[in-house]
């Protein structure tokens, strides 16, 4: 990453300053530090460079040259709005437009409203587009759904009137809060801007009439004096560079219309220009582009970037530049300017004016996957040149080039042996930070010890409990763990925000369970007929032929259930609020989908651990209070799509299993227990069976190819890399819960884990 090679560069530069070959010492003026284009290394290099003032190691510097579009930000945004005509409205690319400091400053919107925005806008359905004609405009079919104004309409339609039912086609949303409205108005007031300046900016314009639309857009979107003193000096200069803009043309006499493109390819090349007749010589280090004709002799050259693409560039294949055009065609004339061949001609420039040093570096992996990324073909040829000066050319060829790791704390960039036969002395490291980690990497590994050498104390204020507490547990017994008893917060899988609208079936999760939800909804009304119409408008299903196959295959999978449903609820549905006293604990919830006929449960697969817990706590709860009905599980099965039917069991049996698996939570909540529903499923429906499950429980728990249940942040956490399939007390202490767990919700058994010897024995094994 360039991150990492700036790291190096540092180093490297350390390790040159420090060098007792030089004679005199080697100073920082001396060296300059080049790349074809340095903008995009200015954040890293002063966060590795800039990081280190006031400290020893510190090496002084100075920009030679930087383009305002690196070290500010507002005018990036300002290239951005010039590019609206070409622009897909996604919702991150708004959202991330929205969010720029100056412009939520206008808005009057803060980090929090932002992150609500997001979350909306997302339910809602935004993908891109601002509405069907401007789909139509960017060659897409004219489609509204999953626009910016299909989301809008849901969102204020289901403010406006509160109802969840379809109003004139549209669905309405209904879960903005109470202070909503004036981070949407924000967003409505901004898209409205964005709109009609993304129709304007289609068409070509006189300069004078650019210029003026262009700093009605600024008026429009930015505060007339940002607070930010960077922001103030970047709107200063853009717009005397759009004064200067129509100036020029008026001096020029230029009324002719200038198409959009013209525009934007102008006011890059002025936002990207650097003062190229800034000093090198600063005192320091000096950090500049590569520009012919200004070097001076450096007694070190340090060239960045020299990738196999960057550079040299490649000459333009099109425009309105004719010479360009012809220089790889016969009619090319001996003196026409190739870009590409100046930048051959700099490259050797800089090999001449470096005294003493010449450093070249690269990407040379991939950072994601490790595969090999090709130098500049200069770097290959100068590698190429200097091999053949040696008797043994190819060794020598790959003794010049140094390989650094990927982060900076792995023994390799220490100098010690990674992949390599012997270490290598040329990788080192001045960072003391990185070396402990470094040494524990490369020394011998221990395993970590558990968490805690005994059991905590009980909590102490468990009087009441909800049940959906009770379910998340048993669910999840690592991470209530972490949470409740030592109050960590764990990192969510954040959703990014999607520029697309979805053109398959989600294969899992919750976006699945809702679409399979609202099909057997319909289903079991008798109302498919508008169905497909009905998941559009609530962003569920895409429009179109596509949209259809889609829901042809989710009614085969869904409608034997509702007929299977509607067959046996026998009327209408009737939930119930309880509270439940267990003893100590004070149970309370409310029970969902209970029929005539009794408590209906789904799963539109084969049911898993998570879904058997689900469906026993609330069929222990209604046979606790008493109710003589059955629970009905409506799942995939051998025997049909059900109900697989589970009669209700005596009142105090069902609060002797309830109170069995507090005993357990309040152990949970004491010390981690190895245990999670998928793969403690599997093992016990097999051993129901006469069995042995232990093979399938271990693949669901490590994943292999697929996702594993024991990789989650909170088992690998809590467990501490501790595995139930590699150790024998986990793996008993497994067992034993799994049993208890599901003899429970499954069976309404009571096995006992009451007392803190025998609690200690079963899920103490991780202690």
């Amino acid at each position: 990453t360039r991150l990492r090679e700036v790291q190096v560069l540092h180093d490297q530069l350390r390790g040159l300053l420090e060098d007792p070959r030089f004679d005199p010492p080697l100073q920082p003026r001396e060296i300059a530090v080049l790349a074809p284009d340095i903008d995009p290394y200015a954040p890293y290099i002063e966060t590795v460079f800039g990081g280190l003032s006031g400290r020893a190691e510190f090496i002084p510097y100075a920009w030679a040259d930087a383009s305002p579009l690196a070290a500010e930000p507002l005018a990036e945004v300002f290239l951005r709005l010039l590019a609206l005509p070409i622009s897909r409205f996604g919702l991150s690319e708004v959202l991330d437009l929205l969010g720029t400091p100056a412009i939520a400053e206008q808005a009057g919107l803060d980090t929090p409203a932002l992150e609500r925005l997001r979350g909306w806008l997302c339910d809602a359905g935004v993908r891109w587009g601002l509405d069907a004609a401007h789909r139509q405009r960017l060659d897409a079919p004219r489609d509204d759904a999953y626009t910016w104004a299909f989301a809008l309409d849901r969102l204020l339609l289901g403010h406006a009137s509160g109802a969840d039912d379809a109003i004139a086609g549209v669905a309405p949303w209904t879960g903005l809060e109470g202070g909503a409205l004036d981070a949407l108005d924000a967003l409505i007031r901004l898209l409205r801007v964005l709109a009609r300046n993304e129709r304007a900016f289609a068409a070509a314009m006189t300069p004078a009439h650019w210029h003026e639309r262009l700093l009605g857009l600024l008026a429009a979107l930015l505060p007339q004096r940002p607070r930010a003193d960077a922001d103030q000096r970047t709107l200063d200069r853009l717009r005397t560079l759009l004064k200067d803009f129509a100036d020029a043309a008026q001096r020029a006499g230029v009324e002719m219309a200038v198409p959009p493109e013209v525009v934007r390819a102008h006011f890059q090349a002025v936002l990207g220009e650097a003062d190229t007749r800034a000093p090198l010589l600063t005192g320091g280090v000096s950090f500049g582009r590569m520009v012919p004709m200004r070097l001076l002799p450096f007694r070190a050259i340090c060239v960045l970037g020299m990738n196999d693409g960057d550079y040299p560039r490649r000459d333009p294949a099109g425009g309105l530049n004719q010479l360009t055009a012809e220089l790889g065609t016969g009619a090319r004339r001996r003196g026409d300017r190739s870009l590409r061949d100046d930048d051959r001609f700099l490259f050797l420039q800089l090999f001449a004016a470096a005294a003493d040093v010449f450093y070249l570096s690269y990407l040379g992996a991939d950072p994601r996957d490790g595969s090999e990324r090709e130098p500049s073909v200069l770097v290959s040829e100068l590698l190429d040149v200097s091999a053949r000066y040696h008797a043994a050319a190819d060794q020598a060829r790959e003794a010049l080039v140094v390989r650094h790791p990927l982060q900076p704390f792995a023994p390799g960039a220490f100098g010690a042996a990674d992949d390599e036969a012997m270490p290598e002395p040329r990788r080192f490291s001045y960072r003391d930070e990185w070396r402990p980690a470094a040494a524990a990497a490369h020394g011998a590994r221990h395993e970590l010890g558990a968490w805690l050498a005994s059991p905590l104390p009980p909590t102490g204020d468990t009087d009441t409990l909800s049940l959906a507490e009770l379910r998340a547990f048993l669910r999840d017994p690592p991470l209530a763990f972490l949470r409740q008893r030592l109050g960590l917060r764990l990192p969510e899988g954040a959703d990014a925000a999607v520029d697309v609208e979805p053109l398959a079936l989600p294969g899992r999760g919750l976006q699945r369970h809702h679409l399979q939800q609202a099909v057997f909804e319909a289903c079991a009304r008798g109302g498919i007929d508008t169905l497909h119409a009905q998941l559009r408008a609530r962003a569920l299903l895409p429009s179109g032929p596509l949209g259809e196959r889609q829901l042809e295959q989710l009614l085969a999978e869904v409608q034997p259930y509702a007929d299977a449903f509607s067959n046996w609820c026998g009327g209408d549905e009737q939930p119930r609020m309880f509270e439940l006293d267990l003893g100590e604990v004070q149970l309370h919830g409310r029970l969902e989908a209970l029929y005539p006929a009794g408590l209906a449960r789904f799963r539109f697969d084969t049911l898993h651990g998570p879904a058997q817990i689900a469906h026993g706590l609330d069929w222990l709860v209604l046979s606790a209070l008493g109710e003589r009905l059955p629970l009905a599980q409506f799942a995939k099965a051998a025997s049909g799509a059900g109900p697989h039917l589970r009669e209700a069991i005596a009142p105090e049996q069902a609060r002797a299993a309830l109170r069995a698996l507090l005993t357990l939570r309040a152990w949970g909540l004491r010390e981690p227990l190895p245990f999670l529903p998928r793969a403690g499923w599997l093992w016990y429906e097999c051993e129901l069976a006469g069995k042995d499950g232990w093979a399938k429980a271990e693949a669901q728990w490590h994943g292999g190819r697929s996702w594993g249940e024991g990789a989650t942040v909170s088992a690998e956490l809590a467990l501490r890399g501790r595995d139930p399939f590699a150790d024998a007390e986990l793996g008993e202490s497994f067992r034993e819960i799994a049993r208890l767990v599901f003899g429970a919700v499954v069976h309404g058994r009571s096995e006992e884990f009451g007392d803190a010897d025998a609690g200690a024995d079963v899920a103490g094994a991780s202690a």
